[in-house]
């Protein structure tokens, strides 16, 4: 699962490819919409890696096993020439 939880507004300007998005103030009450296994492995993005850090905390609070962070969010994935769908 990969994981956006970036503003709506922030995502119209495109999102990893695959990526599920839940804004970050919306995810306590989403939570149940990621994945039905807890096992499985999460990548959680934001823009640059701090607010997707706190939907790491929240997700493993809630069981989830497997959760990473993107280091450096989505700017660091499009400074490496990694392709992003738009919306």
């Amino acid at each position: 699962v990969v994981l956006d939880v970036r503003e709506d507004k922030e995502v119209q300007g495109g999102l990893i490819k695959g990526a599920q998005h839940i804004a970050l103030g919306n995810l306590s009450e989403k939570i149940s919409n990621i994945g039905k296994n807890k096992q499985d492995p999460i990548l959680v993005y934001c823009r640059s890696g701090n607010r997707s850090g706190h939907a790491c905390h929240q997700l493993t609070k809630a069981g989830f096993e497997d959760v990473s962070n993107l280091a450096g969010g989505i700017l660091a994935w499009e400074e490496a020439n990694l392709p992003v769908a738009k919306r």
